[in-house]
């Protein structure tokens, strides 16, 4: 019953782990793509920002033009008054009557208290001249300056034809009299002492404005055909002496029609002049003509920003600025003391971009739950169902019950095929796998587990199979007259062939040398031999067959194509073994092996190991080579052969540092403790031929 109820158990756990995972990286996605989105709108709202800045400079730019030919303009006038007062004839100064004046002073008429031009011939080219007082018995100034003030009439003409934002220009005498144009009958638009009473006139006067610079007055309501106007005027000297003032009058009607052509909503953009007037307003000048008083700034500015003291100048120019819940802007002009201000609520910027972006975030949604939708099903059909019944007939099959293939798409079949055939031969594999576990603790068992340690020597190693079986193996075996025999060799290949020939050469190896009182050239020779009967598989094995005395420290060896061992001298001084000569074993028999011998020193090791250590490979693909033993020894003092083993294959582990093992590690060290003959030759001796 358990074993049923499990796999539907984890079918379940399946499903629900997947569900769950689905869900997650639904939510995921839509997290994920929503903070795309948010991080896009802030990024699209910077950019909105910067083109809110960029509307602004060049509607700036516009206005600035229309200001700044409203001043060349005034300038136009001033030049040609000056020139005229420098070029005059003398004539011009003389009295009412002298026929020398021009022909407009000529229609002047002298009215009870007055005298005004409203005679003109031409009066859409000129203005009308009316002042207060008799024409007759003034100063020769007086007559000059009505000549100068008729002959302005060409610049108002050109005033009129490029400025049109020009409502009205002037000349104004300390005479007191005054050109205005466009002409209109004196009776509606009298000369009057009031005019020496405003701020376009008072502003021009040499205490007012002793350096005779232009300027721009207060803003002034001009009647109901012009509304609210702003003067520009500049005051007009002749010889040093002040006599009077030039202005233009700019319709505020006009600005307010050219600011509403700001191209940029939401938002609101206006003009405020340097006495905190505003003279453009989208709103509070719908209808400018309307309008008899201007609106201060504080009527106009959302609440909140001019608060706690705060100027308008006192935020930054021409950069975009967040004050409480807006977002503003403050363009001062160069040719007027006033400056164009936008304001528009921060939240009305997000608003709109939501709007512009949201419906795209929301398909983008909707397509993404769509994609959702329909890759569960097609996965759920297609993988997790089929999955989960893989996972429940592997489950059956584990316990070695053999299960129909359940109803699953064709594609899936092979799988479950797969699943039943690879359990049928992993039954195999488990016999297998036994056998070699039997086989690698048959080879542990023939190796030394005891490992002699006297007062006159002492030796210890160890063998790392690089696969379940190795082909390296060492032995070490009691001799006649209290000698020892050791050995260190390495079977070509690896695994259970490697290991099998290594155990018969190690058997066949100790039962010569310990039945037979020969040399060890002869010992191996003769193992060779026998080794090389029938080896039709060609399987050689490199041996290092020593004897040791330990009465005497005499080392007698025979090195059979193994790598040379290294001797290490009590002083720290190290060298590597001479070879002897002789091949590997096992592949040719009659072959003679030739001997060495040499006098071990008290203090001396002797370290013997297979080429699995110098042949020992890192990620990098480089060995370790022979030439890094010695400095594992040189003026490193040795405290017994244990530690001259670990140091040894320490060194390799950290050479590999993780690469995988290439082949068998076999690493064996003899200690030489004290000889009780004393010998001072510690030279290998001349070779010795086996007969």
């Amino acid at each position: 019953m358990h074993s049923n109820t499990t796999p539907v158990s984890n079918n379940i756990n399946f499903f629900r782990n997947y569900n769950r995972l689905v869900g997650f990286t639904y939510v995921a996605i839509v997290l994920l793509t929503m903070g795309f989105f948010l991080y896009q709108i802030r990024q699209k709202h910077t950019e909105e920002v910067r083109v809110i800045q960029g509307h602004v400079e060049r509607h700036g730019q516009f206005i600035e033009f229309i200001l700044r030919s409203s001043l060349d303009s005034l300038e136009a006038m001033r030049i040609t008054a000056a020139n005229f007062y420098d070029t005059a004839p003398s004539s011009l100064s003389e009295a009412e009557t002298h026929p020398g004046h021009s022909p407009l002073f000529k229609k002047l008429e002298q009215k009870e208290s007055n005298f005004d031009l409203d005679k003109a011939p031409e009066k859409d080219v000129t203005g009308n001249l009316n002042g207060i007082g008799k024409l007759q018995g003034r100063t020769p100034e007086f007559y000059l300056d009505l000549e100068m003030a008729l002959n302005l009439n060409q610049v108002f003409q050109a005033i009129a034809f490029n400025l049109p934002n020009a409502s009205e220009s002037r000349y104004i005498s300390v005479d007191n009299f005054s050109n205005t144009y466009p002409w209109m009958d004196a009776a509606k638009r009298p000369h009057s002492e009031q005019v020496y009473q405003s701020q376009a006139w008072l502003m021009g006067t040499p205490e007012r404005n002793p350096t005779g610079e232009k300027y721009w007055a207060p803003v002034y309501y001009g009647g109901t055909s012009s509304g609210l106007l702003v003067p520009t005027a500049a005051p007009v000297y002749h010889k040093g002496q002040f006599r009077g003032v030039v202005s233009i009058d700019t319709s505020l009607d006009y600005l307010n029609r050219i600011n509403s052509d700001f191209a940029y909503t939401p938002g609101t953009a206006f003009l405020v002049d340097a006495y905190g007037e505003v003279v453009a307003h989208p709103v509070a000048y719908a209808n400018a003509l309307e309008v008899q008083t201007t609106q201060k700034l504080d009527k106009v500015m959302p609440a909140g920003i001019l608060k706690d003291g705060r100027r308008l100048v006192d935020t930054a120019a021409n950069q975009a600025v967040e004050i409480g819940d807006y977002l503003l802007i403050r363009h001062p002009f160069i040719s007027a003391p006033w400056q164009l201000v936008y304001v528009v609520p921060k939240n009305q910027i997000w608003k709109n971009l939501l709007w512009e972006r949201g419906p795209i975030m929301l398909l983008v949604i909707l397509g993404l739950t769509l994609l959702m939708v329909v890759t569960y099903y097609v996965t759920t059909r297609e993988f997790i169902s089929p999955a989960s019944k893989l996972v429940a007939h592997i489950a059956k099959e584990s316990q070695f019950t053999p299960a129909p293939i359940p109803v699953v798409p064709g594609t899936w079949k092979p799988w479950f095929e797969t699943i039943s055939q690879a359990f049928k031969e992993s039954l195999q594999l488990v016999g297998i796998r036994q056998e070699l576990d039997i086989a690698a603790n048959m080879q542990l068992s023939i190796l030394p587990r005891h490992w002699p340690n006297e007062k006159e020597f002492s030796l210890w190693g160890i063998m790392r199979s690089a696969k379940e079986v190795g082909g390296d193996f060492y032995d070490h075996f009691s001799l006649g007259n209290g000698k020892i025999g050791i050995v260190v060799a390495d079977v070509s290949g690896k695994g259970v062939p490697a290991a099998l020939f290594g155990m018969v050469s190690k058997t066949l190896i100790r039962a010569t040398a310990t039945r037979n009182a020969s040399e060890p050239g002869e010992i191996i020779a003769i193992a060779n031999d026998i080794l090389a009967e029938d080896n039709d598989e060609c399987i050689f094995v490199t041996t290092f067959y020593a004897v040791l005395d330990p009465a005497t420290g005499s080392f007698t060896y025979v090195n059979g194509g193994h790598p040379p061992p290294l001797l290490v001298h009590m002083d720290g001084s190290t060298e590597f073994l001479p070879m002897t000569g002789g091949s590997a074993l096992g592949i040719m028999d009659g072959i003679p092996f030739a001997q060495k011998t040499i006098q071990l020193q008290a203090g001396d090791y002797v370290l013997m190991y297979t080429d699995g250590v110098t042949e020992a490979f890192n990620p990098q693909n480089e060995e370790y080579t022979p030439e890094r033993l010695p400095p594992l020894f040189e003026n490193r003092p040795i405290t017994d052969v244990n530690e001259a083993v670990n140091r040894t294959v320490a060194d390799v582990d950290l050479h590999a540092n993780g690469a995988p093992q290439s082949d068998d590690i076999t690493c064996v060290a003899l200690h030489f403790h004290f000889s009780k003959t004393s010998v001072v030759d510690n030279r290998p001796q001349a070779d010795q031929q086996a007969s």
